[in-house]
């Protein structure tokens, strides 16, 4: 988990949090926090990363692929790879997903995710992801030798049910993805990472209570 000690915020004296607590100091610690809390969702990706079989060059993974010349196994391609790749992004422009699973044996699968720290979000939110996703994984997925499906993930939530009611109930329970289920997946400890980020809470509310 990112650290609020790490994190800039707003020093102006100018932030929202200011102007509603009326004090400059606080105002800019929970300037900090907000920080923090963006940040995480990319400090949860760079961790599952640092566990997985990264896919550097996705056409030449697909090439490969196509060519029978890769290892059966789990490959991971994060979005900044993706979007280097001037073949796949044609016609899914601004809404590739934050990362696509390659399970390569005997059936080959591609598993397109949304990763979310999160369980909760508004209605037009929630939609939008879906069609988002739907649409990303029926385009590219014709163009590559893998059948291809798409879920949401909520990284910190044990049950599909409150996944569901989270996202409004628009997405299908086989369209939902744990933080386990995803580890599991991808081969990697989901357990290790959680330990970690609970450490780092524990630093970031000392380090609250001291400011």
């Amino acid at each position: 988990m990112s650290k609020i000690s790490n994190a800039k915020g707003r020093k102006d004296g100018n932030s929202g949090y200011t102007r509603v607590i009326g004090n400059e100091s606080l105002g800019q610690l929970l300037s900090k926090v907000q920080a923090t809390v963006i940040s995480n969702g990319s400090e949860l990706e760079r961790m599952i990363a640092a566990q997985s079989n990264l896919v550097e060059d996705i056409e030449s993974f697909i090439e490969n692929a196509t060519q029978n010349k890769i290892e059966n196994g789990v490959y991971l391609c994060l979005k900044k790879v993706f979007k280097k790749s001037k073949k796949y992004t044609k016609g899914v422009e601004s809404i590739e997903p934050d990362m696509l699973i390659f399970v390569a044996q005997k059936n080959r699968i591609c598993k397109v995710i949304e990763l979310k720290d999160g369980d909760a979000f508004d209605t037009k939110k929630s939609a939008k992801e879906k069609e988002n996703l739907e649409k990303f994984a029926t385009i590219f997925g014709a163009k590559i030798p893998f059948t291809t499906d798409y879920f949401i993930c909520s990284f910190n939530q044990d049950s599909k049910e409150a996944i569901r009611i989270g996202f409004k109930n628009v997405f299908d329970y086989e369209n939902i993805l744990t933080g386990r289920e995803l580890c599991k997946i991808l081969n990697i400890d989901y357990d290790n990472i959680i330990n970690t980020r609970k450490r780092d809470s524990v630093d970031n509310l000392n380090y609250f209570i001291e400011q």
